[in-house]
């Protein structure tokens, strides 16, 4: 049972982020627009039973998460975080505490994630806008930025995740978390909170 709802917990996360982002990633076309409407994670949580139907469903939501964007599903991600309603986001060192109280809420969120991220301004960027509760006014933004570029001797990159709410008229930061990537030959490669050598 407990495996059942574990995985049941996988699949409603998974279909939740991906739902969240799709506005995001790509419009479809008018007559799809004006089709019936498409699903809503909220109503699959609630009325989710376990039919064979609606776990193909869900089974095929998560290839294609998987498929076009599998860092919504990784376990540090800012939704997986949101979902399991945690203070801090798991394998990010917070940094929610490092941002002043009066920079934390303002009307631009990428603005906002940017200040905290203190980018450089010369640095190669990546940034990904995850906007939630509707793509012509969302409620919820969740911001990825990569700084990439050599750091430092031994840092090759930060990677900033950000979880911001409409407050109103402001934007407030709600979780804030760092990664960091090492230099060939000075620690690890991937992102992690672990000091490089």
């Amino acid at each position: 049972m407990a495996t059942l709802l574990k995985n049941k917990s996988r699949l409603l996360v998974s279909t939740f982020i991906f739902l969240s982002c799709v506005s995001g990633i790509a419009k479809a076309p008018a007559v799809a627009q004006n089709a019936a409407a498409s699903l809503r994670l909220v109503d699959i949580v609630k009325f989710y039973s376990g039919l064979p139907h609606q776990e193909r469903a869900l089974q095929l939501l998560q290839q294609q998460v998987e498929a076009r964007h599998p860092e919504l599903l990784q376990a540090d991600s800012v939704a997986t975080n949101v979902w399991r309603n945690s203070n801090t986001l798991s394998g990010h060192s917070d940094i929610l505490s490092q941002i002043p109280a009066a920079n934390r809420t303002g009307p631009d969120p990428l603005q906002l994630a940017l200040n905290a991220a203190r980018v450089r301004s010369a640095a190669p960027l990546d940034i990904t806008v995850l906007p939630s509760g509707g793509s012509e006014s969302p409620n919820q933004v969740m911001i990825t930025i990569t700084e990439g570029g050599a750091l430092d001797d031994s840092i090759a990159g930060l990677r900033y995740r950000f979880d911001i709410q409409r407050q109103n008229d402001q934007w407030e930061i709600q979780r804030a978390g760092r990664q960091i990537r090492c230099q060939a030959g000075r620690g690890h490669q991937d992102f992690s909170v672990e000091n490089c050598l």
